[in-house]
């Protein structure tokens, strides 16, 4: 299966990635490291193991996300935007490791 993202949905994945792969820990950090070469490289055929993985780091992202959006600002649209954002690629994701 190959997901194909937007550039802003590249864009965004890559800032997660590279974030948690400089902030995480353990596997998370691991995982995101070498995820990010791929998102880097444009690069989207992921076996079914790496789809998990994406979706797994994904997931705790999201959650980080919703903890920032209650303590932040109403009016932070950037934040909400990010969100949305996070959502589709969720979405993709998602989709991706039903199909597989």
């Amino acid at each position: 299966m190959q997901l194909i993202f937007t550039r802003e949905e590249q864009q965004s994945l890559a800032e997660v990635l590279e974030e948690l792969s400089l902030r995480g820990e353990g596997p998370v950090k691991i995982k995101s490291y070498a995820l990010l070469d791929r998102v880097i490289a444009h690069n989207f055929g992921m076996a079914a193991d790496e789809l998990e993985d994406l979706h797994d780091i994904l997931a705790a992202y999201k959650k980080m996300m919703r903890q920032q959006l209650t303590t932040a600002p109403a009016g932070d649209a950037a934040l909400r935007q990010k969100q949305q954002i996070l959502d589709k690629i969720m979405d993709k994701v998602t989709e991706a490791c039903m199909m597989v």
